[in-house]
């Protein structure tokens, strides 16, 4: 693992598969490289901020970084 990743501290969001009500947790990958398969995997898949893990209840996409670890996000959360 890269001396940039290492040093990223940020807490990773909490996703849930197919609904804002899904009870199906979700991890993403960290590496890029891992996140190609993931989104190949999960083509027909949507991803959420579960409103049973406290979260907003927005749909999240994948972001694919190479200098820090990939993440999940809304432009909202």
């Amino acid at each position: 693992m890269g001396a940039s990743k290492q040093g990223d501290r940020r807490q990773i969001q909490t996703a849930v598969l197919g609904s804002i009500d899904s009870e199906e947790p979700l991890l993403l990958p960290l590496e890029a490289i891992e996140l190609d398969a993931f989104r190949r995997h999960h083509e027909h898949d949507t991803f959420w901020c579960g409103l049973l893990l406290g979260g907003c209840g927005l749909q999240l996409t994948t972001k694919l970084y190479t200098d820090r670890v990939c993440s999940l996000s809304s432009s909202a959360c």
